[in-house]
């Protein structure tokens, strides 16, 4: 199942600049409950970033 996570979050994940986020907001994303997240990877790494406080 992780991996399946893993393949579908590899095709949104932003590529085109350190700083890029996805366009796609995942709702519960890496086990947030209850909130609306997306991807985004800085300088320091690829991490969820929380968008909206509920889904």
């Amino acid at each position: 199942m992780n991996r399946l996570i893993d393949r579908m979050i590899d095709r949104i994940a932003p590529r085109e600049t350190a700083s890029a986020c996805s366009g796609t907001y995942f709702c519960d994303a890496a086990g947030h409950k209850g909130y609306w997240y997306r991807y985004c990877c800085p300088d320091s790494g690829c991490t969820w970033s929380k968008v909206r406080n509920s889904c």
